[in-house]
């Protein structure tokens, strides 16, 4: 059986979600009109242009300027130090058993 708050609990969770498909489906209507919007500018600029091509005008593009990224200064890398060679270690002693004395 199931108690009184888990039931509670499925029903506020179904009651969330259905408030975030609605978000959702606002938000995606939202970034279609946008999408539309811009695209219908575009056909606009786009019939204009084929106007006055059409009239023997001429074409001047419409320069849209960006603003430029700022750059950032490259860091220089200081040159790399070559490594001196490295130092011969002594032989290693010998393990095992000690040989016998005479």
């Amino acid at each position: 059986m199931t108690t009184s708050y888990k039931l509670e609990a499925v029903k506020n969770l179904k009651a969330e979600k259905e408030a975030e498909r609605i978000k959702e489906a606002e938000e995606l209507k939202a970034a279609q009109d946008a999408e539309e919007k811009k695209h219908q500018a575009n056909l606009n600029r786009i019939a204009n242009k084929m106007a006055r091509i059409e009239a023997g005008l001429p074409v001047e593009e419409e320069v849209v300027e960006k603003p430029a990224p700022k750059k950032v200064a490259a860091k220089k890398k200081a040159p790399a130090k070559k490594k001196a060679p490295a130092k011969k270690k002594p032989a290693a002693k010998k393990k095992g058993r000690p040989k016998k004395s005479k």
